[in-house]
């Protein structure tokens, strides 16, 4: 046989394979994890990020950090994928769910070095994950959807670590308030946390942050001289042009006299008078209008004293539609009084630099607003993140209704079970199986790491105090630097976040230790941080 190489890869194709490709895309991730891993926890520190146009964000939320990191390697991608998918999906959890996924990938490059291939790795810390996921399924606490207290006590451990923990009791109830008006009798509340409409009002202090039982639309009224408010407001909600129809083709209008003038005016005000005499006869004192609305159709409006906002985007529409119980209408003719929205009082105001129009007292207010006050955009900012993390957990676990404790208290339980199972297998499995136990205790490290406190002594006390199934919900409340029974002291966390936080890591640890072989087209970044 001839011994002339075949070349299959354009040149300047870059290969990087086995150990070194693992070992690549792992140290890359664990740089990820490094980043955020300081931010975990009620004594977290805070990130300073600029971007390229100089503007400053500080934050301690990992998802937002994550979001604006400029990464080019495509393994460290995949992690912060994962985190975002989190964040969509439960509202929290992203930075233990990074520390997780980079402590799994770090134990099992130690084991590849020992020369333990990742087929048994990665079957280990399958086993450990499915097992992790059924202990979750027996330990959990069940409570009920209409549970305010421990409702409550979730938001505030989601508080926490967020800087608006000084106000978490004044926040958790406002968040539980704003998700019980919106609330799904079919457990769908999670998808609904959009109908909380978060609006920011700079000058006050945070604590004057209230909850409006209506909506709130950055639209201005379309004519000065509209009412400023409106009582018993009947509104339409509308998709059409008010406006005198242009035609779709080029054409002249030849006039020989000035009556014809006269008439060709008289046509097109009769055309806005029909359109005006339509919502006259409905009592129609509000419109919302998806669409434009003309200058003059604007001051027939205001002679008349009804009020208009135009083109109103889709996401705001669709809120106002259901605070209002309105139906969206696209033609006039076939507009009926079974369309028309109700509010106790509409009125416009001017919020910072910018206009507003509040709907309040509706009818059906399956949408609300919350009018978060602040001093600096900056705080404003930052408090709207963490908000809606808030407004995510709760409406979480109405839907999932079981909790576990927090404060590590979780993972050193499954911890101590899982090293339990892990006796009961044979072979490179068992390794890997300790090492998934091990990657699960890297979040109450990094807690008591975050804290101040002395890692091992502290670590060492909260394995020896999960002695039997009574002690499952003990772990550290790094506020007052102790270790007792976190779920009695109110500190707790959906458990669906921790079944997310399992399975994506254990999912993207399996996935990047298979890849045993980088190629790099030329001119490629992949390989770089």
């Amino acid at each position: 046989m001839s011994s002339v190489p075949i070349i299959i890869l354009k040149e300047g194709t870059e290969e990087v394979r086995e150990r070194e490709a693992r070992r690549q895309n792992i140290t890359a991730m664990v740089a990820i994890a490094e980043t955020v891993r300081s931010t975990l926890g009620p004594k977290g520190m805070s990130k300073m990020l600029v971007d390229s146009l100089g503007d400053v964000t500080i934050t301690n939320d990992g998802a937002e950090i994550l979001k604006n990191l400029d990464i080019e390697n495509i393994a460290a991608n995949m992690m912060v994928n994962v985190a975002k998918s989190i964040d969509e999906d439960i509202g929290d959890g992203t930075t233990s769910a990074v520390i997780f996924s980079a402590a799994l990938l770090n134990n099992a490059l130690e084991l590849i070095e020992q020369d333990i291939h990742p087929k048994p790795i990665t079957h280990g810390y399958k086993l450990a994950a499915d097992k992790a996921l059924g202990i979750i399924k027996e330990i959990a606490t069940e409570i009920s959807s209409d549970d305010d207290e421990v409702l409550k006590n979730a938001a505030k451990t989601a508080m926490n670590a967020k800087d608006i923990a000084p106000l978490k009791d004044f926040f958790a109830d406002l968040a539980l308030k704003a998700i019980k008006q919106i609330a799904d009798e079919e457990g769908n509340t999670f998808a609904k946390v959009s109908n909380v409409k978060i609006v920011k009002a700079p000058g006050k202090s945070l604590r004057d942050t209230e909850l409006i039982t209506g909506v709130y639309t950055q639209k201005e009224k379309v004519n000065s001289m509209m009412p400023d408010s409106i009582k018993d407001a009947k509104i339409a909600v509308i998709r059409r042009k008010l406006d005198v129809k242009k035609t779709e083709f080029d054409a002249q209008v030849r006039i020989s006299s000035p009556s014809d003038i006269q008439k060709f005016l008289d046509q097109e005000e009769k055309i806005l008078l029909d359109y005006l005499n339509i919502f006259k006869d409905l009592g129609v004192n509000m419109i919302v209008n998806s669409s434009d609305v003309s200058d003059k159709f604007g001051a027939y409006l205001a002679r008349e004293g009804i009020a208009a906002i135009k083109n109103v985007g889709e996401s705001d529409y669709k809120s106002i539609l259901k605070a209002v119980g309105a139906k969206l209408v696209d033609d006039l003719s076939l507009i009926s009084e079974e369309d028309l929205g109700f509010a106790e009082k509409i009125y416009f105001e001017k919020i910072g630099d910018d206009e507003y129009t509040l709907f309040t007292g509706c009818k059906n207010p399956k949408s609300v607003s919350i009018l978060l006050k602040g001093g600096l955009d900056k705080i404003l900012s930052t408090a709207e993140v963490s908000l809606n993390d808030v407004l995510s957990v709760i409406a979480k676990l109405k839907d999932t209704q079981t909790v576990v404790a927090g404060g590590g208290a979780i993972y050193m339980e499954l911890a101590k079970r899982i090293r339990a199972y892990a006796n009961e297998i044979g072979g490179k499995e068992q390794l890997a199986v300790n090492a998934f136990a091990l990657a699960l205790e890297e979040i109450p490290k990094t807690l008591i790491k975050n804290a101040g406190l002395e890692e091992i002594e502290q670590l060492t006390e909260l394995r020896a105090a999960h002695k039997t199934a009574d002690d499952k919900w003990i772990g550290i409340d790094t506020i007052t630097n102790t270790i007792g029974d976190n779920f009695k002291r109110g500190i707790v966390e959906p458990a669906e976040l921790i079944n997310h936080i399992i399975k994506s890591g254990s999912e993207l640890a399996n996935l990047i230790l298979r890849v045993d072989r980088i190629i790099s087209a030329k001119g490629s970044k992949a390989l770089g941080l």
